[in-house]
């Protein structure tokens, strides 16, 4: 019978372990960075008459959330959807501001999660 040892795995396993945690940790930042540019450009977007919309995108009256492996931003202004939709008339502004906002932010967030994934791999191959 032959018999080989191994020696420095331990190290490894631990990581291996540990790379759930760190996995969540860092797809829970992306995700984090990734509304926040969703929230950014879709104001940029927001047509405004008062700035109530604008502002509550994320904000007081909107929400922004990560929960899981899921994230969300918007708003809870009753009118948000008619002046998405476009029945609204403002000065300023686009009509599908959100979707547009989420369409401007695609290769923001494709970076920050391909980042997320190199800072896993890079945590389970350090010493």
């Amino acid at each position: 019978m032959i018999t080989v040892r191994i020696t420095g795995l331990d190290p490894l396993i631990r990581k291996f372990a540990n790379s759930p945690i760190v996995l969540e940790r860092e797809v829970r930042r992306a995700l984090q960075d990734s509304i926040a540019m969703v929230e950014t450009e879709s104001a940029k977007r927001t047509p405004v008459a008062t700035g109530l919309l604008r502002s509550s995108i994320g904000g007081a009256q909107g929400y922004k959330w990560v929960r899981g492996w899921r994230a969300s931003v918007g708003t809870n202004v009753k009118y948000a959807k008619y002046v998405h939709e476009g029945h609204g008339r403002h000065k300023v502004g686009e009509r599908k501001f959100m979707e547009k906002g989420a369409k401007a932010s695609e290769q923001f967030i494709s970076q920050s999660m391909e980042r997320a994934v190199d800072r896993v791999a890079r945590h389970i191959t350090s010493k």
